[in-house]
């Protein structure tokens, strides 16, 4: 090999791993289309917008180039946005204020779905969640969504968890399923559409979180402020992405349900069908990052770090862009409300 041939394959390396660490892109000079890396953290319609801006083309309409990367866990994701390997961190929770709390630059500019599509279920015969006194709840793991909502739910009704009623991690669906049969547990919590299967499997909704009140960044879409700062112009196109896949879900079932059953290798129709009726009324038309549902976010953090209790929501999210793009009239074209 000559030295001219080693130093190119050199030059060539270390590009490549600059493009990873600068969250600025370069824009492809056939395509004239900005770059983004944008990670999603679970194989849930939770987060069938970005599925749905680079199947129908949105993402290139905006100007974008984008790669979705899947890493299946929301800390796991903001931890590769902070590290530069992505530019964008698709989650549900609270993992992106854990990451500012520790010293990253990362801010919420938007939250898809705020609603609680958790879900927990019994044995028919338990008609009220008092009945679970004395017995046993499983949940996915200590720690996520499903844990974290059941223990509040529980002491909302002056239930003691792991006193009055035992929260056991269970593991996944099938194996939250097998323990409610085999009387291991007598409730599980699920999400969705995990809820569907474990109706068929018999049992019945005992708290449905949705229509409990809570608000919740189920869905959210996290960058840095470094990315911000460098390429504002990209996130506003992201967040014009975004806004208009939700307009498509909501307006196109057939096509969202076929991008749905893609991603999440579901071909059921029934339960394609349920996914998109329940995410079509879910998806925020302007998708503003909800203080309110920062607020809950924000209480989960602080079951392990009670000092976050004090914390302002409004350090951790950034809705300027979003209002700006709302102002501009973008979503009401998009709806057809011009003139209105």
């Amino acid at each position: 090999m000559t030295t001219f041939s080693f130093r190119k394959r050199k030059i060539l390396g270390m590009a490549v791993c600059l493009a990873l660490v600068f969250s600025e892109r370069t824009v492809g000079a056939a395509e004239g289309l900005q770059k983004l890396r944008v990670a999603y953290a679970a194989i849930t319609a939770a987060f069938a917008l970005p599925w749905m801006a680079k199947e129908a083309g949105i993402f290139q309409r905006h100007g974008l180039d984008v790669e979705l990367v899947y890493i299946a866990s929301g800390a796991r994701a903001v931890q590769t946005l902070v590290g530069g390997s992505v530019d964008v961190a698709e989650i549900g929770g609270p993992a992106g204020v854990d990451a500012r709390l520790a010293g990253a630059d990362t801010i919420y500019v938007a939250l898809p779905v705020t609603r609680v599509l958790v879900f927990t279920v019994a044995a028919p015969q338990i008609q009220k969640i008092e009945e679970m006194r004395g017995k046993t709840i499983g949940v996915t793991r200590i720690g996520t969504v499903t844990d974290f909502f059941t223990r509040l739910y529980l002491r909302q009704n002056n239930l003691v968890p792991d006193k009055d009623v035992m929260i056991r991690q269970a593991g996944g669906l099938p194996e939250i399923v097998a323990a409610l049969k085999a009387g291991q547990v007598e409730g599980g919590t699920f999400g969705f559409p995990a809820v569907l299967h474990a109706r068929a499997a018999g049992f019945r909704v005992l708290v449905d979180y949705n229509t409990a009140g809570y608000r919740y960044p189920l869905s959210s879409v996290i960058v840095t402020q470094r990315l911000l700062r460098s390429n504002e112009s990209a996130v506003r196109r992201l967040l014009e992405a975004h806004i208009e896949a939700a307009h498509r879900f909501k307006t196109d079932a057939n096509f969202a349900m076929n991008v749905i059953g893609k991603y999440t290798q579901t071909s059921e129709r029934a339960m394609l069908e349920e996914t998109h009726r329940v995410y079509a009324a879910a998806f925020e038309r302007v998708p503003y990052p909800d203080l309110e549902a920062m607020k809950l976010g924000i209480t989960q953090v602080s079951e392990t770090n009670p000092k976050v209790r004090a914390v302002d929501p409004r350090e951790f999210v950034d809705g300027r862009m979003l209002r700006e793009i709302e102002a501009s009239g973008f979503v009401k074209r998009l709806y057809g409300e011009t003139g209105k």
